[in-house]
């Protein structure tokens, strides 16, 4: 009875654990399909999981809650489904085609704005056409407006279209009305833009709160006032929901200047993490902290110049300017006359005028310097330039060389792609660049780059470090750094990772296997004994019984650490933000 029992429980509880990942999150241990989607672009390839496969089929069966379950599922990358807004959108298309208006609203978003890398500005307008007309859903309606308004047709139309939703409760409405009227030249239409963004900040939403920052700081429906403008600027950062990125970079920029120690270091953090979600101006101030050294911050003059070439990068002019200028005074980079010269060119292009009278004093002071400008342009995007010079290289030949001029420049300006590419040219020789392979300097180049977060560095120095090849052994260190490639997305990372962390108990698992294997044989050879002793001495006998080993399976928890985390993090929100996390 006792066993029939146990294995009675055990069957329940598989039943009830095979029942807990079909009714739940998407499980790979439930099986899987392969399938695509219709994105705006093309069919999107993907694998389903599990429950997703039932959702699935129910969606294309006209259950449009299932595709919205599916389309954020994707957002999230809920169970085993790997996040892609690539797939996400189709799903959110689907819905809105099965009759969900809310998914008509987002899909139309995604597609105006280039979410997934593109857009399909005919398609949004469709989707939120038929939400709005059809659906009666008012976010589609406030899409609807958008997309009429950013093509430049239709002003007085979209814009009722807008206050309309506004007034059925649609925050993209009132959103879209608002900005409206903050643009208009009459005090009482900015006057009530206002106060939409205030009572948007107090529910809640980023856009109100940015909107709020500018009214304070422009004087414009309100009496200005820096204070309060700050306070909408922190509140909007630290508090809201939505788009928050501008509102953390202003943030930041504010406390980076407000002359405190302590406050300095803060702004210098939240302006780290805006730069880094991709705003230029952000990148700028951090160039400027770098370079000035103010009480409480942390940025080096070499970070600075990082900076400075992301901020560049970004078309942000003063970013090229100040670049330049770092070349032209040999501010932590070796003096290029010429390459300061295509910066300061570049700035002015871009409508700064300072780096027009910049450029046209270096040339003045060395006329013939443009004959020298590299012929991998030094203005252009790093991505761009690495591109370049990779190409030049394996070409060989004459431009050869230059491609490796280019590399290097980007590595003294701390560029992770250049120091990955460049230690990898160190450590196995390039033929006719570099004929004498130097692994020290490479493994240090390769290193640099993955504690910045280069995804195939840190895959690279984090095997190095497991094996101890061309470093010493350390696995500890190894998983660290197959830790940041994998939070960074790369499923070979992920799975090389699991494995990693799973060595401890491959290798207890195998002593204890060693040691049942030693404990038998000790246990045959004692019955064997005890056999021929008890052939003639009846009187004595031994029972031997060999130990059963077991082991358990170990659960593995990655921290998924984000953008948001880092804001809560220098909020006061949490008191753990991981060193992997990229926004830290």
């Amino acid at each position: 009875m006792r066993v029939t029992g146990f294995w009675t429980l055990l069957l329940a509880c598989l039943f009830l654990a095979g029942g807990a990942h079909a009714q739940g999150a998407p499980s790979a241990y439930d099986g899987h399909a392969d399938g695509s989607v219709y994105n705006g672009k093309q069919m999107m390839p993907f694998t389903l999981y599990g429950v997703a496969i039932r959702w699935d089929r129910d969606c294309r069966r006209g259950r449009a809650e299932q595709c919205l379950q599916l389309a954020r599922a994707y957002d999230e990358g809920a169970g085993d489904l790997t996040a892609d807004v690539r797939v996400s959108i189709g799903y959110y298309i689907l819905a809105c085609q099965k009759g969900a208006g809310p998914a008509c609203a987002r899909a139309s978003a995604m597609l105006r704005n280039g979410d997934a890398g593109f857009t399909n500005p005919e398609l949004a307008g469709e989707m939120a056409e038929r939400g709005c007309n059809d659906l009666r859903d008012q976010d589609s309606c406030a899409g609807m407006a958008a997309g009429m308004a950013s093509s430049g047709g239709q002003g007085t139309q979209s814009a009722a279209i807008a206050d309309r939703a506004c007034a059925s409760g649609s925050a993209d409405g009132c959103r879209l009305q608002a900005d409206r009227l903050f643009a208009d030249t009459d005090r009482d239409a900015q006057a009530y833009a206002f106060g939409l963004y205030r009572d948007a900040c107090d529910k809640g939403q980023a856009w109100g709160c940015l909107g709020q920052y500018q009214a304070y700081s422009q004087g414009r429906g309100v009496t200005a006032s820096t204070s309060q403008a700050a306070a909408a600027a922190q509140r909007g950062c630290t508090q809201a929901r939505g788009h928050r990125l501008r509102l953390c970079a202003i943030h930041g920029d504010l406390l980076s200047r407000s002359g405190t120690a302590e406050t300095v270091r803060l702004g210098e953090n939240f302006l780290v993490t805006a730069c880094r979600g991709g705003d230029p101006a952000s990148c700028y101030r951090l160039g400027e902290l770098g370079l000035t050294r103010p009480a409480g911050a942390r940025s080096t003059q070499g970070e600075a110049i990082y900076y400075l070439r992301r901020a560049c990068d970004f078309d942000f002019a003063l970013g090229c300017r100040a670049l330049g200028q770092a070349y032209a005074r040999a501010t932590e980079v070796e003096r290029d006359t010429a390459v300061a010269v295509a910066l300061a060119d570049k700035a002015c292009r871009l409508g700064d005028s300072p780096g027009c009278v910049d450029a046209q004093r270096l040339i003045a002071a060395d006329p013939g310097v443009r004959m020298r400008i590299p012929a991998i342009d030094p203005a252009a995007p790093a991505a761009n330039q690495i591109a370049l010079a990779r190409a030049a290289v394996e070409r060989g030949g004459s431009g050869a060389r230059a491609g490796l001029d280019a590399v290097v420049r980007l590595m003294h300006e701390w560029h992770q792609d250049a120091e990955w590419l460049l230690g990898g040219w160190l450590y196995y020789g390039l033929p006719g660049l570099i004929d004498r392979p130097n692994p020290a300097d490479g493994v240090v180049l390769i290193e640099n780059a993955a504690r910045v977060g280069h995804v195939d560095a840190a895959i690279w120095i984090g095997m190095a470090y497991w094996y101890g090849d061309g470093v010493a052994e350390n696995r500890s260190k190894g998983e660290s750094y197959m830790r940041i490639a994998a939070e960074r997305g790369s499923e070979m990372a992920a799975a090389i990772y699991r494995s990693m962390r799973a060595e401890p108990i491959r290798v207890e698992n195998e002593r204890r296997r060693q040691q049942a294997e030693i404990e038998w044989e000790r246990q045959r050879r004692r019955a064997a004994w005890t056999s021929a002793w008890t052939s003639w001495t009846p009187s004595y006998s031994s029972v031997g019984t060999t130990p059963a080993y077991t082991g358990r399976t170990v659960g593995q928890i990655i921290d998924q650490s984000n953008w948001d985390n880092a804001i809560r993090y220098y909020s006061g929100g949490t008191s753990v933000c991981s060193s992997s996390n990229p926004y830290c």
